[in-house]
């Protein structure tokens, strides 16, 4: 399995290879790398207490890389996984945990280099949304998954802070992720022989006999992990079931409150999106639209998400920039 590491220089043409794979491979594994705590949640803490921590963090910190490897129902891929880096962390001046980015290193991941070379989230964010989420059908995967999503949620919502409550939080992600997003660690906890979940990515997938080739704390490795584990689980346990759907580990009562409410099983996507709509041609980049969800501020899910206000400038308004040209996004940093 070749892991492809994705930056500004290859990032239009991956993409693109993963729309077009993502038709034949509907099912996708997620995982991202991110530059750590600053606040650390008891083990035993409320459900608010977990999202406030995650709130918090996810709004001051940057995502790093994103993860995405792709299966079909009988559990074939196409042969590599991606990791995209980014380059909003600068690890001179930005907020982080620095054990959190020593692991990284250590693992093999340049953050200097993804500062040169990897892409701007807030300039690229509609071009994922577009490729990624952009087809009905399917399903997303990820393990222990309220940050992979948190992070999703700023980087498609142009950096905005995350919602304010864990139920607008939960609404906000069905939408994205079209009520089919499974968390592979919640789900171990009904699997027998799995110690109710309650172990590492890593060691989840040892106990499964999944093998695997790369290094671990890499997005792409870990997302090629998550679905591999994933598949194993559905073939002994048929697990994909809409029961678990939209349940993240740790944030289960919320989650159930959210499904039960909406009386729709897995929930549906709040808002249309018009064909084309999140399209950027190439090889002219423009901002990414606002992110339209009610649960970012809009009303009956069709207006946009205000941007972040001065002095983040890049968030706003800009002219399309030639991809040629250097282009640096900050990280949006709240204190």
């Amino acid at each position: 399995m070749e892991i492809i590491d994705v930056g500004e220089a290859n990032l239009l043409e991956q993409m693109d290879a993963i729309a077009v794979l993502r038709r034949s491979f509907p099912i996708v594994a997620i995982d991202t790398e991110f530059s750590g705590f600053l606040r650390f949640t008891p083990r035993r803490a409320a459900e608010e207490c977990r999202y406030r921590d995650l709130k918090y963090n996810v709004d001051n910190l940057c995502i790093i890389q994103l993860g995405i490897a792709l299966f079909d129902d009988a559990g074939n891929h196409p042969g590599m996984a991606w990791q995209i880096n980014f380059s909003d962390f600068d690890p001179d001046v930005d907020p982080c945990s620095p054990a959190s980015i020593d692991l990284l290193k250590n693992s093999g991941i340049d953050v200097q280099r993804n500062r040169c070379e990897g892409i701007s989230s807030v300039r690229y964010a509609a071009l994922i949304r577009e490729k990624l989420f952009g087809h009905h059908g399917g399903a997303f995967v990820t393990f222990h998954g309220s940050y992979d999503v948190g992070y999703l949620i700023k980087l498609l919502a142009g950096g905005r802070p995350l919602p304010e409550t864990s139920g607008e939080f939960i609404t906000a992600a069905s939408g994205i992720f079209n009520g089919r997003l499974y968390d592979v660690k919640y789900m171990a906890r009904f699997c027998p022989g799995l110690l109710g979940g309650e172990v590492s990515l890593m060691k989840l997938a040892s106990m499964l006999n999944v093998e695997a080739d790369g290094v671990a704390h890499q997005a792409g490795f870990d997302s090629l992990v998550t679905g591999l584990t994933f598949q194993e689980m559905h073939k002994r346990w048929a697990v994909m079931d809409g029961r678990d759907s939209m349940i993240l580990y740790g944030l289960e009562n919320v989650c159930h409150e959210i499904k039960s409410a909406s009386s729709l099983g897995p929930l549906r996507r709040p808002w249309t999106l018009p064909p084309g709509r999140f399209m950027i041609p190439p090889p002219m980049v423009c901002r990414p639209l606002a992110f339209p969800s009610p649960y970012f501020g809009g009303g009956g899910g069709h207006s946009p998400v205000p941007l972040l206000p001065p002095p983040t400038r890049l968030i706003g308004w800009f002219p399309p920039v030639p991809l040629q040209h250097s282009f640096r996004g900050p990280c949006v940093v709240f204190m």
